[in-house]
């Protein structure tokens, strides 16, 4: 099973670029042409992007208002992509590790457990 990680921290630019380059990647993706039921698809991920972006273009006058619809929009799109991220770790192989990190994900190597060396007394 692959390790994958996305970037979805940062300012709000910075997350709108980033979550822009993973819908692109995810729409040029065989892996991602079938979901199941609990895992969003193209077209969920595409209007909660299609949110997010007007209610940041809408917060940017300072609007409380629109800064909490932001906020809940990107928390909301932010969830979508962990369950889309999750589901890519399930079904992904070694074989599409190059289709992953040309749709902008990050395949990183697990961490090994090293263990405890017996010190003799």
């Amino acid at each position: 099973m692959l390790k994958l990680k996305l970037d979805l921290s940062g300012k709000d630019s910075v997350y709108l670029s980033n979550v822009h380059r993973y819908y692109n990647g995810l729409s040029t993706m065989d892996l991602f042409r079938t979901t199941p039921d609990k895992v969003p698809n193209l077209v969920l991920v595409k209007e909660s992007l299609a949110r997010y972006e007007l209610t940041y273009e809408g917060s940017v006058n300072g609007d409380r208002v629109q800064i909490a619809m932001r906020k809940k929009a990107r928390k909301d799109l932010t969830d979508m992509l962990e369950k889309v991220l999750h589901f890519l770790q399930s079904v992904a192989t070694e074989d599409d590790t190059q289709a992953l990190l040309q749709a902008g994900f990050e395949v990183v190597s697990p961490s090994r457990r090293r263990k405890a060396a017996v010190v003799p007394a």
